[in-house]
């Protein structure tokens, strides 16, 4: 069971990294195209049809779908003014609690996600824009975003749980606040 589970783990590690290295791809593509577009616009008078709304598209992949990639770094937002006064031990729990919860929201949005996805499919929906793209393409991210996502919270979740019967994860953590003042070395306006 451990070694189909480390296998388990390694895949849905191995899609967040994916989609989330094309996440960081559809951002500085965006960016690209929304300066392209100001440029054929403004400079060469050209109208445009497209560059918005691929640009829309490209950075509802990059929220969606590199929100796994965040996850599995823990890099997502966190407001510590609670928890860093918790002991190790409750502070652990309250985490596990937490990405439980954002689990079973994850599960709920992909649950619904899916259909949505596939009826634009099915139905050949399209853009009421110039350009007029398959509506299934930015429809396919929002289920695929939470699927990955969900699965990244399984794998974190799993690890938190390991550890804290380990008794790995029990030392008192400095406040994210705490290690970057830390790591960006010393104050150079406090004398010595």
């Amino acid at each position: 069971m451990k070694r189909f589970w480390g296998k388990l783990t390694w895949l849905i590690e191995g899609l967040s990294y994916i989609t989330g290295g094309i996440a960081a791809l559809s951002l500085i593509t965006a960016a690209l195209i929304v300066t392209e577009g100001v440029i054929v616009r403004k400079v060469l008078g050209i109208s445009t049809i497209w560059q918005i709304e691929a640009s829309v598209y490209l950075l509802m992949y990059a929220c969606f779908v590199g929100a796994a990639f965040a996850q599995m770094n823990e890099h997502h937002l966190n407001v510590d003014l609670v928890i860093i006064h918790l002991s190790p031990r409750v502070r652990e729990i309250t985490l596990i609690a937490a990405a439980i919860a954002s689990c079973i929201v994850c599960g709920i949005i992909a649950y619904y996600g899916w259909p949505m996805w596939w009826e634009a499919l099915i139905r050949n929906d399209h853009s009421e824009s110039l350009w007029g793209p398959p509506l299934w393409i930015p429809y396919f991210f929002l289920p695929l975003g939470m699927t990955t996502l969900f699965l990244q919270y399984i794998v974190y979740i799993s690890k938190k749980v390991s550890s804290l019967k380990k008794g790995l994860a029990l030392e008192e953590p400095a406040s994210s606040e705490e290690t970057e003042i830390s790591q960006a070395g010393p104050d150079p306006g406090k004398q010595q």
